[in-house]
């Protein structure tokens, strides 16, 4: 509040403040907002709050939303940048996680999700807090921009006993809409103060809603401020100006004071817009100027953009100040309030305002400022053909759009297509930008007709076909599998049109289109001549194209049930140590159709060490959408081998990538979670995981079949078979003609249709199943299938097979399922209907239920478990001697990181694996620690398995 020497009427938050600086000092973190309409005297009170933590010796870090340049981590710049600028890589703060953020901050172009730069920025606040504690503020913080909201509203719950406070300031009511419509409601969240009961510190965000001054805080006010016998009267003050802080100050300021309460007054923004239309041009512009650049102003930008004389813009600086206009001259201009830019701005014409923010943007121009801070200028200046502007505004959408914030790239292209006369190849190339902006903001129509403009002016087949294949790529990632064929079509079309040697481009496009073509069920045998050279060849000439194709061949033996042993030579030929990563990158199809192509053929140890080291180069660069695909494929490895906590981990970790907009995989990653939710008896997880993918979709076949897979699964948990075996058996015709990797739907039908006592056709499904999997030649499908096939056979066969299943599964270490046939064979020759004809197998099936119950429980499949528990108890037999399994106390969270301490990873190394703060990693050992029952890490090895 302009020029007061303190603050009135806000005692209460004083005092709440005062306890809760104790708090922090303590070192427990706290997160506060402090809203209200503007000119309440929100940023007042966070002036005071900072003023009083500097007096304490803590650390101060300021930042602001803008609603008129969304920049892409602007709260981070802010907060970071100076420090970033002054340090080198890898030093402190910046070193570990924080390593991200000082690239981020330091590197053009680096691609950043919100989640990633959560994480490293609570790491660097956690390290500068640990000699003093850390304020760090952001106001207008419903201005942020897409990726600093969800960094602000993430990093405090990243924060965990750490002396940091995190201050926001937040406008509520009318002027405080976000820009480009982003809900920003979650920063209101929080318990509030109370007149009534002092406010104990929690771990809850803390919310203060300032309202009106009273009449007795602005009689305070007047008294202390009157300097003659004018009588001001505090209820007329209050009536004109509403207990709004900021215009009060205006009232007492005026010539006129308001001494008798029925003088009729103008209304308070009134007050301020006289004040301004009496400014002369010079000072008017200067204003200008400085609400034009906000935090960018400076005297020497200021001095370049107004083509002033020094002494002309010090002169013009002091007199505003001096009017209460700007708060402060030096270190920058800065304006006093909000209300008085958007006072200003809104009695400026829209070319005055355009042609101040172009002003703006060719001095940032001149000075060699990065693109995405120029181009928030830019996007408040009318179109006039200007290149320069344009192709700044084409950097500027792409870096937010490799940041994951599309609407902001939406905004950039489409403003930068609004210019005039442009060059063919740039307007081409705003075309291709704008395409990939709204597509990844949902809009496929806006996306297809920008893809056919860009296409029209595309010249050269390479540029033709690189121009589909990006944008089919787009698609794809989307889950737009229909789309994405489209484009690869188109592609090959143009490449089948030109005589031209294009050998490599095309393999690519082939191995990419047959990808896509598998979720259609279209096989593609384009490649198969041109496979056939390959083959021929040395493995060591093998080039970046073939081994595209030899993905797809090895994907293509796998899904059609051909070969495993000849499908998992291709596909480790294909990995080639990890050349293929290094290749295609962690974000291409390529890495999750060749993890297919491994899991399927049970190459399970270079499954994981290309999926271990493409997910730590997706975390490296903040690519959470290929992260969650690959996350999920890891997991399906997991849950096929029975790490059950581990493929909960990643599963759930996918699952939340969806809620930020990833679709590629969604429907099998929540069905194969919904089977580990299953297995460990939590049908209540899995059911939630029904909502995330409704039936009513429409769907590409075998898509659609993973989603009848999921609610078919879901049913028969409870005991619905009926239902399920009907989505089991739609889920089998909308996939006819694939092999057993992908036909988990066959061993689930056969499975609910002897539950319902149709053995016929059980037997009869399974049969043709069993035959399919011996085929295809992988043995612990083989003994998956088995399993479930043996459930529709006489009692004495059952019997066998269930022998051979359990053999098979324990030496292709298939845990889950080995655990599931042993309990099958106890069932039968415990509980079936012919236990005379199997008296025989009595030891045989008590010793099978025992070792059920004690992998089940090793394992954490509680299911397993408990039916074994029931079935032993029933038949009075002697129970095993084991404890309770000690890590299902654990969240799969603590399980992750307990799993890799067991391996001996520091708490540094666990931290940049998991892209937690090392203070994260302290906690959970901490709280496993407790729930285990031990003191340190030393004491994991025999309660945590390092596997799982």
């Amino acid at each position: 509040m302009m020029g007061q020497t303190r603050l009135f009427g806000r005692d209460r938050e004083l005092a709440h403040w005062r306890t809760l600086a104790d708090t922090v000092a303590s070192g427990r973190n706290t997160e506060l907002t402090v809203s209200g309409p503007a000119g309440i005297g929100k940023t007042s009170l966070l002036d005071e709050i900072c003023r009083d933590a500097q007096a304490r010796d803590w650390k101060i870090l300021r930042a602001r939303g803008d609603a008129r340049r969304q920049l892409p981590g602007a709260m981070l710049w802010q907060w970071f940048a100076p420090l970033a600028q002054r340090l080198p890589a890898d030093a402190p703060p910046f070193d570990g996680q924080g390593a991200l953020l000082h690239k981020f901050l330091t590197t053009t172009g680096i691609p950043a999700q919100s989640d990633a730069l959560s994480y490293s920025a609570s790491w660097v606040l956690r390290s500068r807090s640990q000699d003093r504690p850390v304020v760090a503020v952001v106001d207008d913080a419903q201005w942020l921009d897409e990726l600093s909201l969800g960094a602000l509203l993430d990093i405090g719950s990243l924060l965990i006993d750490v002396p940091v406070l995190l201050l926001r300031g937040v406008r509520t009511g009318p002027g405080a809409e976000h820009p480009e419509g982003i809900d920003t409601s979650a920063l209101l969240e929080g318990d509030r103060i109370s007149d009534r009961e002092p406010h104990v510190p929690s771990s809850v965000p803390l919310h203060w809603q300032l309202e009106p001054l009273s009449q007795n805080a602005i009689e305070n006010w007047i008294l202390e401020r009157q300097e003659s016998n004018v009588q001001v009267n505090a209820a007329r003050v209050q009536a004109a100006s509403g207990g709004v802080p900021f215009f009060i100050h205006e009232l007492l300021e005026r010539d006129q004071p308001l001494a008798r309460p029925a003088e009729a007054s103008p209304n308070e923004a009134a007050v301020l817009r006289g004040r301004l239309h009496r400014l002369d041009a010079l000072d008017r512009n200067v204003l200008g100027g400085v609400v034009v650049l906000g935090e960018d102003a400076s005297a020497a930008r200021l001095k370049a953009m107004l083509e002033l004389r020094t002494a002309e813009l010090n002169e013009s600086l002091a007199r505003l100040e001096e009017e209460r206009f700007l708060a402060s001259v030096k270190p920058r201009p800065a304006i006093q309030h909000a209300l008085v830019a958007e006072a200003l701005l809104a009695d400026l014409g829209d070319e005055e305002v355009s042609a101040l923010h172009r002003s703006a943007a060719g001095v940032l121009m001149a000075e060699g400022a990065q693109p995405a801070l120029i181009a928030g200028y830019l996007l408040e200046t009318l179109p006039d053909g200007d290149e320069d502007g344009a192709r700044i505004l084409l950097a500027a959408a792409a870096q937010a759009r490799r940041q994951g914030a599309y609407a902001l790239a939406v905004q950039l292209a489409d403003r930068a297509l609004q210019e005039s006369a442009l060059p063919d190849r740039l307007r081409q190339e705003l075309l291709v930008e704008a395409t990939y902006a709204h597509q990844g903001a949902g809009d496929s129509q806006t996306a297809a007709r920008l893809a056919e403009d860009a296409l029209e002016l595309t010249e050269g087949t390479v540029c033709r076909v690189e121009l589909l294949v990006g944008h089919a790529e787009v698609l794809y990632g989307m889950n737009e599998v229909e789309r994405a064929s489209e484009c690869f079509g188109k592609a090959l079309k143009e490449l089948e049109n030109d005589p031209g040697d294009h050998g490599d481009l095309r393999r690519r496009v082939i191995a990419l289109a047959a990808g896509a073509g598998f979720q259609q069920l279209q096989i593609a045998a384009q490649y198969s001549s041109e496979l056939a050279g390959i083959l021929n060849r040395d493995p060591s000439e093998d080039g970046p194209g073939d081994r595209l194709l030899l993905v797809q061949e090895a994907l293509r033996l796998t899904i059609s049930g051909t070969d495993a042993a000849l499908s998992g030579e291709l596909a480790v030929r294909a990995y080639a140590g990890g050349l293929i990563l290094a290749e295609n990158g962690a974000e291409s199809s390529i890495i999750n159709f060749l993890t297919g192509a491994l899991n399927g053929a049970e190459r399970d140890a270079d499954a994981l060490e290309l999926l271990d080291a493409a997910i730590a180069e997706a975390r490296a660069k903040s690519s959470l959408m290929a992260h969650a695909t690959l996350a999920y494929c890891r997991g399906a490895i997991h849950l096929n081998r029975g790490r059950l906590r581990l493929a909960q981990v990643d599963l759930e970790a996918s699952m939340r990538a969806a809620d930020a907009g990833w679709r590629t995989y969604i429907e099998v990653a929540a069905f194969v979670l919904a089977s580990v939710y299953v297995a460990r008896d939590d049908l209540e997880a899995a059911d939630a995981l029904l909502a995330k993918v409704p039936l009513e979709e429409k769907r590409v076949p075998l898509v659609q079949a993973m989603a009848l897979q999921l609610h078919g699964t879901v049913l028969a948990a409870h005991g619905d078979h009926k239902s399920a075996l009907e989505h089991f058996t739609a889920a089998m015709d909308l996939a006819v003609g694939l092999g057993p990797t992908l036909s988990a739907w066959t061993r689930s039908a056969v499975e609910s249709a002897v539950r319902l006592g149709q053995k016929e056709y059980a037997a009869a499904v399974a049969e043709e199943a069993l035959d399919k999997v011996r085929a295809f030649g992988a043995s612990r499908l083989t003994g998956m299938t088995l399993r479930v096939a043996a459930l529709a056979q006489p009692p004495e066969t059952a019997v066998l097979m269930l022998r051979e299943a359990i053999g098979l599964l324990e030496a292709n270490e298939g845990r889950y399922d080995q655990a599931l046939a042993l309990a099958d064979l106890a069932e039968i020759c415990l509980a079936g209907e012919d236990t005379d004809k199997l008296s025989t197998h009595r030891q045989e099936a008590l010793a099978a239920g025992r070792k059920a119950l004690v992998l089940g429980n090793r394992i954490g499949a509680a299911a397993v478990a408990r039916r074994m528990t029931e079935l032993l108890a029933a038949h009075d037999a002697r129970l095993p001697l084991i404890a309770e399994n000690k890590a299902d106390r654990l969240t799969a969270a603590e399980t992750r990181v307990c799993s890799l301490a067991a391996k001996g990873m520091t708490n540094r190394q666990i931290a940049a694996e998991l892209f937690i703060t090392i203070k994260a990693v302290e906690w959970h050992l901490s709280r496993s620690f407790s729930k285990l029952g031990i003191s340190s890490r030393k004491g994991l090895a025999g309660l945590v398995d390092a596997r799982d």
